[in-house]
């Protein structure tokens, strides 16, 4: 008579880790839907006072509501995504929780001063006021002076959402391009500093970078992107940028290569070695095709970051200030401190 053979102690563990993360998560996701029920049920859709004469405030408390708690879902949704796929000793959330090697701490600093919006404020400052630029104040001022209207209300929401989503892409896509050109690398060098991935990462941008701003929130502004549409291609994009950033080592196959760019992808454009052009500067592939900046693949182990050098840590503001004024010294045809070339353009 034959015997199965034990799992071993290690898959044992690996398995109890997996089962533990999941049902942290889905306690978590328990909490959050507890919370969102309680708040569409006890507080009213319409919620503010009447200042100076004037009503301030919102109609559509519930839909604020709902778009929060998309949010919330979403970074705890990546995290528990990728401890599946790579195990519990590789994932993200160990390195958050637990490690917090010098690299992550400063993902970690970019995310809470992110959430807290003392980056934005610090960005408005940095850049002069121009990341108040409104797109819809734009849009309205063309409809005004030459009559131009863009509006797709007719089409379907999951139509309007594709079409947006990769017109969004489009326009990230020479963002991203712009961003490793020689006058503003310093300010998206701060984004490539990192020794390694976490899902985190993609949240580690220099206040300062504007780029999207003009490239991609105005045109899409100009174009008709309703505001719900918005919130939904934001969503995608965010989550997108987590998980690119994760540490699940695969190429996803046909969808990697075609239709969202695989973390491996991503890895290859973080490369250290600059012997051999940089590409994948997309978040849909499509784009790197049609342009001539798709090259390969890669795995988890490929050194990734860049050669100046980086404090890392929890306190961000030197290396801040030390790109913030190489790229004012770019922009004033000065040389850098920090002699490098950027990664492709």
């Amino acid at each position: 008579m034959t015997h199965a053979s034990p799992m071993s102690p290690i898959r044992i563990l690996r398995l109890k880790d997996r089962v533990g993360v999941s049902l942290a998560f889905a306690t978590y996701l328990g909490g959050l839907g507890l919370a969102w029920w309680i708040a569409q049920d006890r507080l009213p859709s319409q919620i503010g006072l009447s200042l100076f004469g004037h009503w301030v405030g919102t109609h559509s408390l519930h839909d604020h509501i709902n778009n929060a708690a998309l949010i919330f879902a979403l970074l705890p949704a990546v995290l528990w995504i990728e401890s599946a796929a790579v195990g519990w000793e590789a994932s993200s959330i160990r390195q958050l929780l637990v490690e917090r090697p010098a690299s992550v701490r400063t993902d970690l600093a970019c995310f809470f001063l992110g959430q807290a919006h003392v980056l934005d404020l610090v960005g408005r400052v940095l850049v002069l006021g121009g990341s108040m630029i409104s797109g819809v104040w734009v849009r309205d001022w063309l409809q005004a002076r030459f009559g131009l209207v863009v509006d797709p209300s007719g089409l379907p929401f999951v139509v309007q959402l594709l079409a947006y989503f990769y017109l969004a892409t489009f326009f990230d896509y020479w963002t991203h391009r712009i961003d490793h050109s020689r006058i503003f690398w310093p300010l998206h060098r701060f984004h490539h500093s990192a020794r390694e991935f976490a899902v985190v990462t993609s949240v580690r941008q220099h206040p300062a970078a504007f780029t999207p701003i003009i490239v991609v929130n105005l045109p899409m502004a100009i174009l008709g992107a309703p505001p719900e549409v918005m919130i939904y291609v934001n969503v995608l994009v965010v989550g997108i940028g987590f998980l690119i950033h994760s540490k699940i080592d695969s190429d996803w196959g046909w969808f990697g290569r075609y239709v969202i760019q695989s973390p491996v992808h991503h890895r290859l454009h973080h490369k250290l070695d600059m012997s051999t052009p940089t590409g994948h500067f997309g978040m849909a592939p499509i784009w790197d095709r049609l342009f001539g900046t798709w090259y390969g693949t890669a795995d988890q182990s490929l050194p990734i970051g860049v050669t100046a050098r980086y404090a890392h840590g929890y306190f961000i503001p030197r290396d801040m200030v030390r790109d913030y004024l190489d790229f004012w010294r770019g922009v004033l045809g000065r040389p850098n401190d920090v002699p490098e070339h950027p990664p492709g353009a």
